[in-house]
């Protein structure tokens, strides 16, 4: 709230400054021109508090929308990396000896599944996809 009173204090100055800028002109044009900077500086000012304020009540909205929300649905975080690998192939499969994950949370295959993964792979990478 405040941001904005002093954008629109700003914007106000900045114009009352232009138009005195353009009186004061007639007269002595290094005075008008000297007013015509101090104008310009306001307006700078007035479009930046905008900008701030804009920003703000953007954040308050965000805000307000979270307020309903639980705990977990308010907060998520990703999961940590379960090892060097992960970090650096995006989340690709990766080798099982690298990884850091207790040994319950990993799987192996069976000679079987690995047959069958075999097979699902080889058909979806020929040319006519699978069948």
């Amino acid at each position: 709230m405040t941001t904005r009173l002093y954008a629109h204090t700003s914007a106000a100055a900045a114009v009352l400054l232009a138009l005195g800028a353009c009186y004061t002109a007639a007269h002595t044009w290094w005075l008008g021109l000297s007013t015509l900077l101090t104008a310009h500086v306001f307006s700078t000012f007035a479009r930046r508090c905008y900008t701030q304020a804009r920003r703000e009540q953007a954040i308050q909205q965000r805000l307000e929308g979270l307020k309903g929300l639980s705990d977990d649905e308010a907060y998520f975080e990703l999961p940590p990396p379960c090892c060097t690998f992960w970090l650096h192939s995006d989340g690709e499969v990766h080798s099982p000896s690298e990884c850091t994950r207790p040994a319950a949370a990993r799987t192996t295959l069976t000679p079987a599944e690995e047959q069958a993964f075999t097979q699902i792979t080889a058909a979806l990478h020929r040319s006519g996809g699978a069948v």
